[in-house]
């Protein structure tokens, strides 16, 4: 049992605890929705359907905002934040709070499954080497199996599950602690596993070596998931102890949540990077003039032709044909190197092709 909680409030009438897990809530969801948002727009803007792997994250975001809700009920009824002044309160909302406590584990499990099947789908989808799907496929695999028995077991922590709460409905729990370190140190090896899945293959893909470390830079970027799985284990797990710090558990669960549901949409975020890097030429060639004069010249050379854009500041004269809406998208420079002008185009004219995955 908690200890009840009779100190004076920190912020809104919460304790620390409560206070942090109240503001990382919200922050969480309102980036988990904004993040799933890009997504979907990212998706309709290279006018391709929604995938399984969109689908799984759009659920995951709507199973985070249950699991925060149910946190939250937590926060404003007992131990996970809301502090009270009369003993008698507290014991009466010391029942409401366990049992949304006991929600919490199966929750994330459903949660964090739902974010892994929604990577290991997008793998799926944009890489179609055979040894890399089965790969894919056993992973997956692993990642269900980790789901049931967690999910089994959140259950079955009480037998029956009212003892949680009511120690004297009778019956027993098991030790929870080693269990949820044994269970948690499984999640943090098939992180590290699914982070780990593409990088080989990208690193032999035929890009320049910028857009390969870009690439690989962004997939790289789900390390913090690990980073805050580890922090969540470290300030959840205590030696020797049976019991976990519930605020705690709550608090880094709802942080590892939200990162997990970001970092699983920022790769579908490849196809914005050039549109950012090249924010700069694209403001320059509509407000400024270059070195050769007013570049609107370029936008007439073929002006029949809508799928030509021009990047005129630039002392060569740069073309981008993109019309593909592919998953993976053809992108090809055409440069003229002659300073003196386009009626010399014809000599050293240059061809670069690139690939993007997104």
């Amino acid at each position: 049992m908690a200890d009840i909680a009779t100190s004076h409030p920190y912020k809104l009438g919460l304790n620390q605890a409560g206070y942090a897990t109240l503001v990382s809530s919200i922050f969480f969801i309102v980036l988990s929705i904004v993040a799933v948002g890009l997504r979907i727009g990212t998706r309709r803007m290279l006018g391709n359907h929604l995938g399984l792997d969109d689908w799984l994250a759009i659920i995951s975001v709507v199973v985070f905002m249950g699991f925060c809700g149910d946190v939250l009920v937590g926060v404003y009824t007992y131990g996970g934040g809301q502090v009270y002044t009369n003993k008698l309160e507290a014991e009466e909302n010391l029942i409401q709070y366990m049992k949304s406590e006991y929600a919490i584990p199966p929750l994330y499990a459903i949660n964090v499954t739902l974010v892994k099947m929604s990577i290991l789908c997008f793998y799926h989808r944009i890489f179609s080497v055979a040894s890399f799907r089965r790969i894919n496929y056993g992973a997956g695999i692993f990642c269900l199996v980790w789901f049931t028995a967690a999910f089994i077991g959140d259950m079955l922590y009480c037998i029956p599950i009212r003892q949680f709460w009511d120690p004297t409905a009778g019956g027993s729990c098991f030790n929870f602690a080693d269990y949820f370190l044994a269970m948690e140190l499984i999640d943090l090896l098939l992180d590290v596993v699914i982070i780990a899945l593409p990088l080989k293959t990208i690193a032999s893909l035929h890009l320049s070596l910028r857009k390969k470390l870009a690439l690989l830079g962004i997939f790289l970027l789900s390390v913090f998931v690990i980073v805050t799985g580890a922090i969540r284990i470290a300030y959840v797990y205590r030696p020797g102890n049976q019991l976990l710090s519930l605020s705690q558990a709550s608090l880094w669960s709802v942080i590892n949540l939200g990162v997990a549901i970001l970092c699983a949409c920022l790769p579908i975020y490849r196809p914005w990077l050039p549109k950012v890097g090249n924010l700069p030429s694209i403001l320059r060639s509509r407000y400024g003039k270059s070195s050769h004069g007013d570049t609107s010249h370029l936008e007439a050379i073929n002006p029949g032709n809508s799928n030509m854009k021009s990047y005129g500041s630039r002392p060569a004269h740069y073309y981008q044909m993109n019309d593909s809406h592919n998953d993976v998208l053809p992108l090809t420079h055409i440069a003229a190197d002659d300073p003196r002008g386009l009626q010399n185009s014809s000599q050293g004219i240059r061809v670069q092709q690139e690939v993007q995955v997104v």
